[in-house]
């Protein structure tokens, strides 16, 4: 089907204003097809910062384990992992594990020392509230939500994301702050435009190819 074309239609240091602007594309999605529609999120932390994403429910936690700890960290989780959760090497002897993120793992990788930690949501049907838990754990974590749903007229290749605290996604270098993009069909730019407008936005520079 191709890639979509994102376009950033926000930037700003006000997170609820942010957060407010996707909650208004939220509700211009179209809800009158059978479509799958979902949310989901990605935050960027450390092993010592992950008791406060507990609560967001259901998640997976990838680690990326310098080689000097990948055999103290894969010793210390072995008894904590699933058969089939083992952490994988770069050329260079990195670790890489990916697995469900737990109240006894969170525990045993804060005894240890930090190393980096993505945690990510699975994909929940909408109306949902993940985006606003994960918002509200993320405190200077960089982080996004992304709404896949369908607008009026257009069903594949849409949706929109809220990065914030400068989380990266398809505008590289990522912009300080808190930004807000909406994909559209790359048939249909002037969607994006339309997007923007009703929800106060701006279309803010060149798109970039999306999902």
């Amino acid at each position: 089907m191709g890639n979509s074309a994102v376009y950033r239609i926000h930037t700003s240091d006000d997170r609820e204003a942010a957060y407010a602007m996707a909650q208004r594309l939220v509700a211009l999605r179209s809800i009158d097809c059978r479509c799958p529609q979902d949310v989901s999120a990605r935050v960027e932390t450390d092993s010592h910062d992950l008791d406060r994403y507990l609560g967001v429910g259901p998640a997976f936690l990838a680690l990326s384990i310098p080689a000097r700890s990948l055999g103290p960290v894969t010793g210390a989780l072995l008894p904590h992992l699933p058969a089939g959760d083992r952490p994988s090497r770069d050329g260079d002897g990195n670790g890489y594990l990916v697995t469900d993120m737990t109240p006894h793992i969170v525990a045993v990788l804060r005894r240890l020392p930090r190393i980096d930690a993505e945690v990510s949501t699975p994909e929940h049907p909408l109306p949902n509230t993940v985006a606003r838990t994960v918002l509200a754990a993320t405190n200077t974590d960089p982080a996004s939500i992304s709404w896949h749903t369908c607008w009026p007229g257009q069903h594949n290749r849409c949706g929109f994301e809220l990065a914030v605290n400068g989380a990266e996604l398809w505008h590289a270098p990522a912009p300080a702050g808190h930004s807000v993009y909406v994909h559209v069909h790359p048939a249909r730019p002037e969607l994006a435009y339309d997007l923007a407008a009703a929800v106060g936005g701006e279309v803010m520079g060149e798109p970039a190819l999306g999902w």
